[in-house]
């Protein structure tokens, strides 16, 4: 089962990040939009828990230049220490890189781009980035993704992020607005009737 995890961990959590049905064209996306004027309205959460246990929920949630996925999971491997320094932490960032590159050998990304990886504070948070320019196999559409992993009340939340190209050129401050405001609001808690927040 071991061995499994790596392949099924990739396919639960890549599922998560097609392209929404409603986002523009890139070409409607290229003007970087000013502070305040994008609404990120959650969509829905999907529970993984059933099919595989310790991959835990996902909140999706969607705006006009792209769409944010939030994962809260432990991978059953008990308390994770907050921040980056679980001495797990590592590995599991690593593997989550690994997922986005294992799609290019499934057929899911014709392309995958891995930026460089840095760490960062987000709202007292500290994070684990790395950006990440995919283009898809079949519609041949490329987008700029962005992945941010922590530790947090002791399991993995992460923050996959993607963005029709041309991104905005405000893209690094889009991101770190939604994660600031998700954390004030609480992961775990989407708001389902109405939009979350406006960056």
């Amino acid at each position: 089962m071991t061995k499994l995890w790596p392949a099924l961990l990739a396919a639960a959590l890549l599922s998560g990040c097609a392209a929404p049905g409603t986002t523009p064209p890139a070409a409607a996306v290229a003007a970087a939009p000013a502070a305040g004027v994008v609404t990120w309205q959650y969509v829905r959460s999907t529970w993984h828990e059933a099919r595989l246990p310790g991959l835990g929920v996902s909140h999706r949630y969607e705006s006009s230049i792209g769409w944010v996925d939030v994962y809260l999971y432990d991978l059953k491997q008990g308390y994770w220490q907050a921040g980056i320094d679980d001495p797990r932490f590592a590995a599991q960032f690593e593997s989550s890189v690994n997922e986005v590159r294992l799609a290019v050998a499934r057929g899911l990304y014709a392309e995958v781009e891995v930026g460089p990886i840095t760490d960062v504070r987000i709202e007292g948070q500290d994070f684990r980035r790395v950006s990440l320019r995919i283009v898809h196999a079949v519609t041949r559409k490329a987008y700029e993704s962005f992945t941010f992993l922590t530790a947090r009340n002791g399991r993995l939340l992460k923050y996959r992020m993607s963005f029709d190209t041309p991104a905005p050129a405000n893209v690094d401050a889009i991101a770190r607005e939604f994660i600031e405001r998700n954390l004030r609001s609480g992961p775990d808690m989407p708001r389902a009737a109405r939009p979350l927040f406006d960056t």
